[in-house]
């Protein structure tokens, strides 16, 4: 089944914010001290066909804003060694699906949450689990003695692109002993550990647009959570 084809899971933007005006959404990295959209999550949640970001097409998530596509968002991360596993997205669309995104730098792997997620529970944050889980074991192998520790640091939400504007992140961090990471995905070109320098030094380098690095918005979004993270461990 093509991607435009999957059925995916949807909550309505006002479900979650209780508007459906993007300019009146919380933007950026939104924290569980302050946010918790798991109860609406679990009591509104939708599945509804993906469609295609290229095309308007009805009742597709991918043309309606009124809904967020959610994903599952995981940042590996060494609090031993303080660095995080970054990866470049494939440059071309035949690699890499979603062209608005290749050859993208980002340090979160994750994907939609599909129906063929639902195994055993019809829980929306067991079945977006799920998800979290089979994205982590398709895109990278995770080289090390012990089972990672998973935990969600919060939500990201970034309504300044049409990307952004029909997806809500959740932000977990992949604790893990592990000194190397493996890419195993074909869309993902390039992969390793980085320090938070490094991560904002690629940031940097996006701002000039002659230098060809571009940077998923919601890998800049995380950059902060990830630090806080990585100074308290």
């Amino acid at each position: 089944m093509g991607k435009e084809n999957q059925i995916i899971m949807v909550v309505k933007r006002d479900k979650l914010f209780g508007t459906s005006n993007l300019e009146d959404c919380p933007q950026g990295f939104l924290n569980t001290d302050t946010y918790n959209f798991i109860p609406e999550i679990n009591l509104h949640f939708e599945w509804m066909k993906r469609g295609s970001s290229k095309k308007y097409e009805a009742n597709t998530a991918e043309s309606n804003p009124a809904y967020k596509q959610l994903i599952a968002y995981s940042v590996v991360a060494n609090p031993l060694l303080k660095k995080v596993f970054a990866y470049k997205r494939a440059i071309d669309e035949v690699s890499y699906h979603e062209s608005r995104l290749a050859g993208n730098w980002c340090w979160g792997i994750g994907g939609h949450v599909e129906k063929l997620d639902i195994k055993d529970s019809n829980q929306a944050y067991r079945i977006i689990e799920k998800s979290r889980d089979r994205e982590l074991s398709e895109e990278v192998k995770i080289i090390s003695g012990k089972n990672p520790i998973i935990k969600l640091l919060g939500y990201i939400n970034d309504d300044s692109n049409n990307v952004g504007q029909v997806h809500l992140g959740l932000l977990y961090v992949v604790e893990t002993d592990a000194n190397e990471i493996v890419p195993k995905d074909k869309e993902i070109s390039e992969g390793n550990y980085k320090t938070l320098k490094e991560l904002e030094d690629i940031c940097e380098q996006s701002k000039n647009k002659n230098s060809g690095v571009k940077v998923d918005s919601w890998s800049e979004i995380a950059l902060l959570p990830l630090r806080n993270f990585l100074s308290n461990h």
